[in-house]
């Protein structure tokens, strides 16, 4: 956790300097905004019941746009992390994210652009079903994702566009060898032994998938103090997947969108829903007896969150 918040700290520090020296940069644009949200409620003797909760959340949204002749290059930088207390139990995480899009363009007419990018996703610190369970099932780059996309953009308007690309590889990493043994997040599992126990350290660390992909993007002020970041986008693998469950799309769909409401120059109201599709993914659990399993998981999931709380905009 210290880890975590020195991380963040040397983040804005670093970001607000390159703020206030912007113009040096030029044609750099670098902007973006941070934000902590933090929620709290107790209850004594309280007859319509309850259970005393706190909750925190920090979030860090790092832009750069550079523009030259007929190139551009825009990246964001998406880190989120959060934790809760509820009761009696302990203290655990219920937000962790690092998140890095690149996107390079060149623009070969008003409206269509040669196009490649990058996508990197993972997260900070051990994740874990809930506050009762001590084995960790997720992890830094367990899993991580990385999908290079090239092929070519349709942008008619500033702010959509739309990215396409019949030949992209995925990469999927579950770099702890404890996870990768189950085939934790879709990896190829552990080799089973004559007496049915798994053969430990055999379990594959990376995943390769190849396809095709597209992606939807809108981002947008709707109004002085509204603006809307959205991003969808799905993955088509062309290869064979024996984690795929039968008669299931080798399709991946993601839809992230993030609303920021600005109250006034330090307060702001935000929103964010993830939906995600992946029927190579699988639910990692621990069981009563502390046996961890994964089983499929082809079901729609869904992510949200609502806040309140101190934002900086730079």
């Amino acid at each position: 956790m210290k880890k975590v918040l020195l991380f963040f700290t040397a983040v804005i520090i670093t970001a607000a300097a390159i703020a206030q020296d912007a113009d040096t940069l030029k044609p750099w644009k670098i902007y973006g905004l941070g934000s902590l949200s933090i929620s709290q409620a107790s209850f004594s003797n309280w007859s319509a019941g309850g259970e005393n909760s706190f909750s925190g959340t920090a979030l860090l949204k790092l832009y750069t746009d550079y523009t030259h002749n007929k190139s551009t290059w825009n990246t964001v930088l998406n880190m989120k992390y959060g934790m809760i207390k509820t009761g009696d139990d302990d203290l655990y995480k219920n937000e962790d994210l690092i998140e890095l899009i690149s996107q390079y363009n060149y623009e070969l007419s008003k409206v269509w652009r040669a196009s490649a990018q990058l996508n990197f996703t993972t997260q900070f610190a051990e994740g874990y079903e809930n506050a009762d369970v001590d084995h960790y099932i997720s992890k830094f780059m367990a899993p991580g994702y990385l999908t290079i996309t090239p092929g070519v953009t349709y942008q008619p308007v500033d702010y959509f566009s739309i990215l396409i690309s019949p030949i992209t590889p995925k990469a999927i990493f579950v770099l702890d060898q404890d996870l990768a043994d189950i085939g934790a997040f879709g990896v190829d599992k552990a080799d089973t032994l004559a007496d049915g126990s798994i053969d430990k350290g055999t379990g594959q660390t990376s995943k390769l998938k190849f396809g095709a992909f597209v992606e939807f993007y809108l981002k947008k002020e709707l109004k002085t103090d509204l603006a809307i970041e959205s991003r969808l986008n799905a993955f088509y693998n062309y290869l064979d997947n024996n984690n795929f469950p039968d008669g299931a799309v080798p399709l991946d769909v993601n839809w992230q969108t993030f609303l920021n409401y600005t109250l006034n120059k330090w307060f702001s109201v935000s929103f964010f829903i993830h939906l995600a599709y992946q029927p190579g993914d699988v639910l990692v659990v621990t069981d009563d007896t502390g046996m961890v399993t994964v089983s499929p998981n082809d079901k729609l999931q869904v992510k949200q969150t609502l806040g309140i709380g101190l934002t900086y905009n730079f």
